[in-house]
């Protein structure tokens, strides 16, 4: 089943089947993918589909026979959150061509069309109250509501509400209501609950794919005077080569103000992993403002978080994607 990723990009596999693909050689010939989304013409160019080509069997002494046709070949075809199709299921054409080792035209092309389903979304996702306010001796329910918009098999797999600063969460039920989209639930908060920064976090399996949304909010102890905290920050570029910078900035703000030369930790997360972990410090100004230079490694993850103190409540930053090519 292809789907477009709610978020960022992913790739859809293929395996095709090759008749004849050495034409008499004993050398891999040379396979060529290309595809249209759909909408596109597919007498003009298309977009490079990534093939895996054949072993050059001519590397063997002494060259062993090629392998009998037909030739099973994979490959993968990008997408991403901006392809965005016209109906709920798309149809993109595929196009291969082979050409043998020495041959100067393609002696086999083949075309498909495959149907590409819209992206999950989860619309509408709310926490009533917010903020919530903890009441000494008191216990205050907490409503969540949001809807799953479905283009395929998509099952909710977790909700929780938890804490951004510290390990608190509570766990709410998966099922959705009878119309199969609507989704209500509720949990608890006492005083004891952790105050400060908090998120709806929805998780959504589809086929072999996991996604989460996030919805924020904010728990707050009735009386407390203690200010709350936040930290816009942005990546630029958020495309870089291997070895070369991005710039991470942003500002921390305590209330509405700039947070005066407040310390924040750096953190990084490598896509497709959970773990996130401590690069370093970055440091704001008078202002509240900052800006920290990274050479990333890795396609990932960047966020900051400020440590809450007795008068300020701790916040995180928003997630950045820094994609190294």
């Amino acid at each position: 089943m292809a789907f477009i990723p709610p978020t960022g990009s992913d790739t859809i596999p293929f395996v095709i089947k090759v008749n004849n693909p050495y034409g008499g050689t004993i050398k891999a010939p040379t396979i060529k993918a290309e595809f249209w989304k759909e909408g596109e013409q597919t007498s003009s160019a298309g977009h490079a589909a990534t093939v895996t080509q054949l072993t050059d069997l001519a590397n063997s002494t002494p060259a062993p026979t090629p392998p009998a046709s037909p030739v099973e070949v994979k490959g993968t075809i990008p997408v991403s959150s901006s392809d965005k199709p016209t109906t709920a299921s798309g149809k993109w054409t595929l196009k291969v061509t082979v050409t043998p080792d020495g041959a100067t035209a393609p002696v086999d092309s083949k075309e498909a069309t495959f149907e590409v389903k819209a992206a999950t979304r989860v619309n509408g996702a709310s926490v009533s109250p917010n903020p919530v306010t903890l009441k000494s001796g008191k216990e205050v329910d907490v409503f969540v509501a949001f809807e799953l918009e479905k283009s395929g098999d998509e099952k909710v797999t977790d909700v929780r509400l938890e804490s951004k600063s510290y390990d608190d969460y509570f766990s709410l039920s998966t099922g959705l209501e009878t119309d199969g989209k609507s989704y209500h639930d509720s949990a608890s908060f006492d005083y004891s609950t952790s105050t400060g920064s908090w998120q709806l976090k929805i998780t959504v399996t589809r086929g072999s794919k996991t996604y989460s949304f996030v919805k924020g909010f904010e728990v707050r102890k009735s009386g407390s005077s203690k200010a709350t905290s936040k930290i816009k920050m942005t990546a630029s570029p958020t495309k870089v080569k291997k070895g070369k910078t991005t710039k991470l900035s942003g500002k921390v703000y305590r209330g509405s103000a700039g947070w005066n030369k407040k310390i924040m930790k750096l953190y990084f997360k490598k896509k497709g992993t959970s773990k996130w972990s401590f690069v370093g410090y970055v440091g704001a100004t008078s202002t509240g403002n900052f800006s920290k230079t990274v050479k990333p490694k890795y396609t990932g993850y960047w966020r900051l978080s400020a440590t809450g103190t007795s008068s300020t409540y701790g916040s995180y930053s928003n997630y950045k994607l820094v994609t190294v090519k």
